[in-house]
């Protein structure tokens, strides 16, 4: 029975050159990935409580505009809507502005009313 050894395949010093370059740039990736969540850690600990309060109160109250002013619309539909509009207008600043001030409209009109629903009629 004769049997067949495998010789060792010894590498290049070109292949064991790129195996560094790869393991190089996976540790850099890691790195800049922690060093990334350790920054955002940092902003939010940094991040006066109540500004957050009020930039998560305004976040709600628009998408609650949003889906009274377009309830059948999915979410994708809605972002696929403000692209288009943000391609359309680009950097025109009169258009921009127009925005703004149909935005803060639709903001007031669509503000929920206050007290409690009206019964339903029987």
């Amino acid at each position: 029975m004769e049997t067949t050894v495998k010789k060792r395949h010894r590498r290049t010093a070109e292949e064991r050159l790129a195996d560094l370059e790869a393991k190089r740039q996976q540790t850099e990736m890691r790195l800049r990935e922690q060093l990334a969540k350790i920054e955002a850690q940092k902003r939010s600990l940094q991040e006066n409580p109540r500004l957050r309060r009020e930039r998560e109160a305004q976040r709600r109250a628009l998408l609650d505009r949003i889906t009274r002013l377009v309830p059948e619309w999915e979410p994708t539909q809605i972002l696929a809507a403000v692209a288009e509009v943000r391609d359309h207008s680009g950097g025109n600043e009169a258009q921009l502005q127009a925005l703004k001030e149909r935005g803060e409209q639709l903001m007031q009109e669509l503000k929920p009313k206050r007290g409690r629903k009206p019964r339903a009629a029987l």
